[in-house]
């Protein structure tokens, strides 16, 4: 699972930069943008890193329960984080480019991430306190 999310994170970081890259060769003069949408691409392409940080956090420090029921917990938080990922991508592309406003889809991928990364907190307070009986 941690080379999993390893993996997943360095390909996000990497769709961070070239979604920079995008931005900066399709909307070259930031003066022409709109202040609101140059402030919403940004926000979108902020959480895609956020997002990837994540993601290489889990990948260098998660440690896989033997409690079957907190293991469940991390795959059902890393599924979550997955899905979080991907919805906070498509907010980028469909915010940015194709309604040039905002929508619920990145609001969604944030609320994932809460609740992927609760669920993976959940699991490892479940270790502390199953460690101190």
């Amino acid at each position: 699972m941690s080379y999993a999310h390893l993996i997943f994170g360095i390909v996000l970081f990497i769709a961070f930069a070239v979604t920079g890259k995008f931005m900066r060769v399709d909307f070259p003069d930031k003066d022409a943008i709109p202040q609101d949408l140059r402030l919403l691409m940004r926000s979108r392409h902020i959480y895609i890193l956020f997002s990837s940080l994540i993601h290489l956090m889990l990948g260098v420090y998660i440690q896989m329960e033997s409690d079957k029921r907190l293991r469940s917990l991390q795959y059902a938080g890393s599924f979550i984080l997955a899905v979080s990922s991907g919805l906070l991508l498509w907010g980028w592309w469909v915010e940015t480019y194709q309604l040039q406003h905002f929508s619920d889809i990145s609001r969604q991928g944030i609320y994932a991430s809460l609740a992927g990364v609760g669920l993976h907190l959940i699991a490892g307070l479940g270790r502390v306190v199953s460690s101190k009986r």
